[in-house]
């Protein structure tokens, strides 16, 4: 072999191995950005992060209810006051369509707090609490959320009733009492 035959070789073989790497880092780079998008509400237009906390048992036993809802490790917080008086017991006509309770209380309400957070980044996976306070003995229950990839509102339901049976409910991420302290339930 001469030299002009060895230097067009090494050349071709630089070349194609460069194309290689290039094609290599762009098929690279494109799967990821289409596996791994930035998923998250940007708190603009239609893209709002909004929380819908439904509240159930409510009677006036438990006096007025403080509901709470906070984003972003409690960046942003929506807080409303509701009279428990205010609000009409469920109906005792079972066989008409009823809330998703089974075999709900006569003499308890349903509260729906439609939360939006406005101007508010909430990225995908990231934590949110929803809680209600009773004023007569300020209970405190709470439940944690993550906000899902996808774009639709979150669901969070609370019985007040977990407040009485404490460590039975299937649901309550956590439950605490006014002085702070947590207790983690069990989920049987």
């Amino acid at each position: 072999m001469n030299i002009y035959t060895t230097m067009n070789y090494l050349m071709a073989t630089t070349i194609v191995f460069t194309i290689s790497i290039i094609g290599l880092l762009i098929t690279t780079t494109t799967t990821t950005t289409t596996i791994n998008p930035v998923q998250a509400e940007s708190g603009k237009g239609a893209d709002i992060f909004k929380v819908i906390m439904t509240i159930f048992d409510v009677d006036k036993s438990k006096g007025d209810l403080i509901a709470v809802v906070t984003v972003n490790n409690g960046e942003a917080s929506k807080v409303k006051m509701f009279e428990s008086e205010a609000f009409p017991s469920l109906s005792t006509n079972l066989s008409s369509p009823a809330p998703s309770t089974v075999n709900p209380p006569t003499d308890t309400g349903i509260i729906e707090y439609v939360v939006t957070f406005p101007n508010v980044t909430v990225n995908s996976g990231a934590e949110y609490k929803a809680c209600v306070v009773t004023t007569k003995d300020l209970d405190l229950i709470c439940k944690t959320g993550h906000n899902s990839p996808a774009s639709r509102p979150e669901f969070t339901d609370i019985s007040l009733a977990e407040m009485a049976t404490r460590g039975t409910s299937g649901n309550a991420d956590t439950v605490e009492s006014a002085s702070g302290g947590e207790e983690e339930d069990s989920v049987p």
